[in-house]
């Protein structure tokens, strides 16, 4: 497409949404379907459903300069998209831009369906209430998550050099109902700043942080479980002998994926972990990041998601790149090509038997949202090129928010 096009189509997008943006309704030009106007079906939205925010100026190639009436991304507004298993979007709010250039950052989305959770900048949450569209806020440089089972509280999880990290609970408006105690669990070391929340939000699982000194030589890290209430529980088996461990998603409602590094060292491995104390599996064989004939360009997986047609793994790749790999019948990867998508492939997460993907599209410079049946090897573009041009910022399916 060329500069023309997609000032064009970004400015028609631009006007359609201004004429359309009622709270919960579709875009008329994103759903040209008989019942485009009708508002989201709330008692629908779960599983299967799409968070993403979208800017409507589009992306240039190296060498591309913009057209000098264009608009830079800062300075163009946000959209915040609901989009329904079958690709349909309904424009909830718009962030506004602001004079420091900061862009929200999707976090979270509560287990009820009906909040979203951001960061502004360095300084600041802010709560979207999904139904209305209405934005609240509260000052934080704490990590922002919403408790579960349904998203009726925050938990803050907050880590500084030098300084021990601490974990809170606060309400919708940043007031704090409980400080846990993350000092000694259980004996285990203190907390390392990463954790997870039990999808029925009855339990946490931390991750410890021990270092060690000489008086005290380090030990390896563990899970320890503690209860909403700020009760410590029981100490999990640690996955891998020598390894530092953090959580990253999870794969049951009583299992996790853990993530394991041997320290000192870039290999690296996922482990199920369940809460019930019994020993972890490992999910993929050991990667040891090195140039050995196969080696793909996969030095470490941080997600895994199970599907009837495969195991799929976030592969990190050089330089900032991140692809999508299958784990095979042995526990490594194989690299992923995936129609119509480019090299950098971001896993957002899974919808039945397909994962949900941020990519670039075709020639497109943008990058778009992604629906990728493996299965069948086919997409679909859900947002941004080529079903509304722009650029797809952040996205979330539902039940699935996780930072890896």
């Amino acid at each position: 497409m060329s500069r023309h096009s997609r000032r064009t189509a970004a400015a028609l997008a631009t006007a359609a949404l201004a004429v359309s943006l009622a709270v919960g309704s579709p875009v008329a030009q994103a759903n040209p379907t008989p019942d485009a106007a009708m508002p989201v079906p709330w008692n629908q939205v779960g599983d299967g459903w799409t968070l993403a925010t979208w800017n409507p100026v589009a992306g240039h190639r190296p060498g591309d300069r913009p057209a000098p009436d264009e608009a830079p991304p800062a300075k163009a507004a946000d959209t915040l998209f609901l989009i329904d298993p079958t690709g349909r979007r309904y424009a909830i709010t718009t962030f506004e831009p602001n004079d420091k250039g900061w862009k929200p950052h999707l976090l979270d989305w509560s287990g009820d369906g009906g909040r979203a959770l951001f960061s502004m900048g360095d300084d600041t949450v802010i709560v979207v209430d999904l139904h209305t569209g209405r934005q609240t806020s509260f000052p934080s440089r704490a990590s922002a998550r919403f408790s579960r089972p349904n998203g009726e509280a925050i938990v803050l999880s907050s880590s500084s050099q030098g300084q021990p990290s601490t974990l809170q609970r606060v309400d919708l408006a940043g007031n704090v109902q409980l400080t846990y105690p993350t000092e000694d669990l259980a004996g285990a070391g203190r907390f390392g700043g990463d954790y997870l929340e039990t999808p029925d939000g009855t339990t946490l699982v931390l991750s410890t942080a021990n270092r060690g000194n000489d008086a005290a030589p380090r030990t390896d890290n563990s899970f320890v479980l503690m209860g909403n209430d700020g009760t410590v529980g029981r100490v999990l088996p640690v996955p891998m002998p020598n390894g530092v461990c953090m959580t990253t998603r999870w794969l049951t409602p009583t299992d996790f994926v853990a993530r394991c590094n041997i320290e000192n060292s870039a290999a690296s491995q996922l482990w199920k972990v369940p809460l019930d104390g019994s020993a972890p599996t490992a999910l993929t064989a050991l990667n040891n990041a090195k140039n050995e004939p196969g080696f793909d360009g996969d030095y470490g997986d941080v997600g895994l998601w199970q599907l009837p047609s495969g195991t799929f793994v976030q592969s990190l790749g050089a330089c900032g790149v991140v692809f999508l790999s299958r784990v095979t019948s042995d526990g490594h990867t194989q690299r992923v090509k995936v129609p119509r998508a480019g090299n950098n492939i971001d896993v957002v997460g899974s919808s039945g038997g397909s994962l949900v993907l941020k990519s670039t599209t075709g020639c497109s410079p943008s990058t778009a949202l992604l629906s990728y049946d493996p299965a069948a090897n086919a997409t679909k573009v859900l947002l941004g090129p080529t079903v509304n041009d722009g650029r797809v910022v952040d996205a979330m399916t539902f039940g699935q928010g996780y930072r890896s």
